[in-house]
């Protein structure tokens, strides 16, 4: 592949990526507040219990368009989801989870809120990390849809954070593989994959270049030899 190829391959596979900011401490401690993190668009990743995923907030009943969730699924489609278990710690499908990155400041009195909700197919259950703010799945379970958000109401999967152009992708979770459930959190390779087609592309276009400048430079110095005849003497 040349380099403008490859270059091009990269930069148009970058346009799956973009930079997102959510002004909201729902994600606290694992996202602050407005902290610059890489979306990759939804249809690009199947959603796995773990992914921190962007939501549209008018899912939910009564809510207006143009809101949006930074969340974490932490249910898929026909998931039983129920706080908490006899240990207190979230349920899914019977098995506890530990959840070691929610934020360990906020007491678990301040976080109780029961709930159980069955997840229909093609859905999403989703919370965040900061279980004492409810703006999530779980104020919603006793309304209209169950607190569940529809596939077509995701905007995209977070893959990692900082800037589509200077980004370190997320460690997913391991907390429901290692509840024995199945489905790994996503981790997406392709943002560094694409970045470096994009510099490997225009380092060998770059070097072609350099190559083909001394290339004819040499080139016309032979003719200009050529054509002032063989040295008089």
């Amino acid at each position: 592949m040349t380099g403008p190829a490859l270059a091009v391959t990269g930069a148009l596979n970058l346009f799956g990526y973009t930079t997102v900011r959510i002004d909201e401490r729902d994600m606290e401690p694992t996202v602050e507040s407005g902290e610059p993190m890489v979306m990759h668009w939804a249809g690009s990743h199947d959603l796995h219990r773990g992914d921190l995923v962007l939501v549209q907030l008018d899912a939910f009943p009564d809510v207006p368009a143009g809101y949006h969730l930074l969340s974490r699924v932490i249910a898929v489609g026909g998931d039983r989801v129920v706080c908490c278990g006899p240990d207190d710690r979230l349920q899914v499908n019977g098995k506890s989870v530990t959840e070691p990155y929610l934020d360990p400041a906020v007491p678990p009195s301040d976080a109780a809120r029961g709930f159980s909700a069955q997840v229909p197919p093609g859905s999403i259950f989703v919370a965040g990390d900061r279980r004492d703010i409810f703006e999530d799945s779980r104020r919603f379970v006793f309304e209209r849809g169950g607190g569940a958000i529809p596939l077509s109401k995701v905007d995209g999967v977070i893959v990692a954070r900082g800037t589509v152009l200077n980004s370190v992708n997320l460690t997913p979770t391991t907390a429901f593989t290692d509840a024995g459930l199945p489905g790994a959190a996503t981790a997406d390779t392709g943002l560094t994959t694409d970045r470096r087609f994009v510099t490997g592309g225009v380092a060998l276009f770059l070097l072609g270049f350099v190559g083909l400048i001394v290339t004819i430079a040499r080139s016309g110095r032979r003719r200009r030899r050529a054509a002032a005849g063989p040295p008089l003497y």
